[in-house]
């Protein structure tokens, strides 16, 4: 099953550290995380996964352009950097906690970059996710980030956002699309999006948390960009691949050479290719996983 597929790296993602007592195993932490996110597997682990499944159908980093979505957050170019190992400079459509606002002409000038291959094909693979953190004591939201006293956080906007809902209820921030704050757009683009999704999806605001927001602008953000792949792509000459999850940061308390080791996970959420066409869903935990040796290097 997945359980034992993802564990199955622990060795290598703890490191070589001796094992100190207090310290939380890589199994620990990871069965802490699929309380909130069932789906998550370590980011070596989902991108060796993807990199299979993907070449399966013909996505290899000679042929694609990969285009990622991801929060402007410094702490997500982990997750961009082990995508762009296999797929080259990736095109970029970064928005606050994730928000999709580069629009068509934004998604198209993106696709206008990708290789042309036999016949004349192009392809593309898009990810998106928006991030959270989790620390290895399982705390919300929390993230040490280097040479920054306290506890920072993310995602701060979706933070902020799940704050304004539990304070002012969901209907004030339910605006016509289109409608934004010029001083703030993509905060107050994401937070009308959200509160839409929510409303949409009948949510009590009042049991919502981090992890469940999340998960919310994980669906709002897959919906955004499925949408705009209808408008920009045209599948009879190029063939793509969507993979949509939540990004979590698992990073030790503390940032010190005795703390726990900062960890990253994924908990994938959609993943599918069109090749001509025809659309096919890849189930990620079923994919073969890396052997440790591979991991390794």
């Amino acid at each position: 099953g997945h359980m034992a597929a993802s564990t199955a790296v622990a060795p290598v993602e703890n490191g070589a550290a001796p094992a100190v007592a207090h310290k939380r195993t890589f199994a620990q932490r990871h069965s802490e995380l699929i309380k909130h996110f069932p789906s998550t597997m370590g980011v070596d682990d989902f991108m060796g996964r993807v990199e299979v499944a993907l070449a399966g159908f013909g996505f290899t980093g000679d042929n694609t352009i990969a285009m990622t979505n991801l929060c402007r957050d410094e702490v997500t170019q982990v997750l961009k950097d082990k995508i762009e190992a296999i797929f080259g400079s990736s095109f970029n459509t970064n928005g606050l906690g994730g928000v999709l606002t580069c629009g068509v002409t934004g998604m198209k000038a993106g696709l206008s970059h990708s290789p042309v291959c036999n016949g004349g094909r192009e392809r593309y693979v898009f990810f998106a996710f928006p991030h959270i953190a989790i620390n290895s004591e399982g705390e919300m939201g929390a993230l040490s980030r280097p040479g920054r006293p306290k506890q920072s956080c993310a995602c701060g906007a979706l933070l902020a956002i799940l704050n304004a809902f539990k304070v002012d209820g969901v209907e004030k921030s339910c605006k016509v699309p289109g409608v934004h704050d010029p001083l703030d757009p993509e905060l107050t683009i994401l937070q009308q999006r959200l509160a839409r999704r929510v409303r949409y999806e009948k949510l009590d605001v009042s049991k919502l948390d981090l992890p469940g927001l999340t998960s919310v602008a994980e669906r709002t953000i897959t919906d955004d960009l499925e949408y705009l792949i209808e408008k920009a792509v045209d599948p009879a000459v190029a063939d793509y691949a969507v993979i949509t999850g939540v990004q979590i940061h698992n990073w030790g308390k503390e940032l010190s050479a005795s703390g726990d080791a900062s960890i990253e996970f994924v908990a994938p959420a959609k993943c599918y290719t069109v090749v001509n066409g025809l659309k096919t869903y890849i189930d990620l935990p079923q994919v073969p996983a890396l052997s440790p040796r591979q991991i390794q290097t």
